[in-house]
């Protein structure tokens, strides 16, 4: 009986070294890719493209921010997983490569519909009215709202939600105006309110008083085609649509020399 044991573990040593020589080159290969994998797909340059208003500097260290790896496979596979957009007016970011060691990082923006001045600062909110970033730059093709005061504003708060005395229609205007701006395609530079029911656009050197915000899609369709037509032959002037109505669209154009 003794020897009958003694031979069933002499017999098991071989099978135990083939599985810890299997364990072994096992290792030896997941250390090979493993190697691989950070050499041969190590990040040398980014090339960023698709951005309008953000720089590239600005877009490399908002990446390096959130989970950057120094790895083009890692960072591919990463943004696929989890999407990030890295800053607040991106809409989408694809990445992939042509060279191993470098990363291609496509941008889609998002529209900033509109932007207040508060202290000092450019303060831009989205198409919701949700402030979402501030800077000291102005974009162009981004109508600064004025005539509006705030005691103070905070990032990711809908406008409203601030500390302004912005009713929530007088918000809804505010928002309404400049999704209809964005929609009609219009180049306005500023959108002023004296109050809720006075309220003037300036495109180029030519104002637009839309006085109350009733009938506005209405007055902000015909814009473009007013525009288009009374550029040819004035330079600058004044558009009134205050009694414009959808049933009588009164609009009238004074020449300003």
């Amino acid at each position: 009986m003794e020897e009958r044991n003694l031979k069933l573990v002499a017999d098991n040593n071989p099978r135990k070294r083939h599985l810890l020589l299997l364990l072994v080159a096992l290792v030896v290969i997941i250390g090979l890719g493993i190697y691989f994998l950070l050499t041969d797909f190590s990040i040398q340059k980014v090339e960023i493209k698709g951005n309008d208003t953000y720089t590239n500097t600005e877009i490399l260290d908002a990446m390096k921010e959130d989970g950057y790896v120094n790895n083009t496979l890692l960072m591919i596979a990463q943004n696929q997983i989890f999407g990030q957009t890295y800053l607040p007016f991106i809409d989408k970011i694809s990445m992939d490569y042509d060279d191993s060691h470098i990363l291609k990082v496509r941008v889609k923006e998002k529209l900033r519909a509109g932007v207040f001045q508060y202290m000092n600062q450019y303060v831009y909110f989205n198409e919701n009215g949700i402030a979402m970033e501030s800077g000291n730059t102005l974009f162009n093709g981004v109508p600064v709202v004025t005539g509006v005061k705030f005691n103070e504003m905070k990032l990711k708060k809908k406008i409203l939600e601030n500390k302004v005395p912005v009713k929530e229609s007088y918000f809804n205007t505010i928002v309404s105006i400049t999704k209809k701006i964005a929609t009609y395609k219009l180049t306005v530079s500023e959108i002023h309110f004296e109050g809720e029911d006075d309220i003037t656009l300036i495109s180029s050197k030519y104002k637009i008083y839309l006085g109350s915000s009733s009938y506005l899609d209405g007055k902000i369709s015909k814009i473009p085609s007013i525009l288009k037509t009374i550029s040819s032959s004035y330079k600058q002037g004044t558009i009134d649509m205050q009694l414009y109505t959808d049933e009588k669209p009164i609009i009238t154009f004074k020449n300003m020399k």
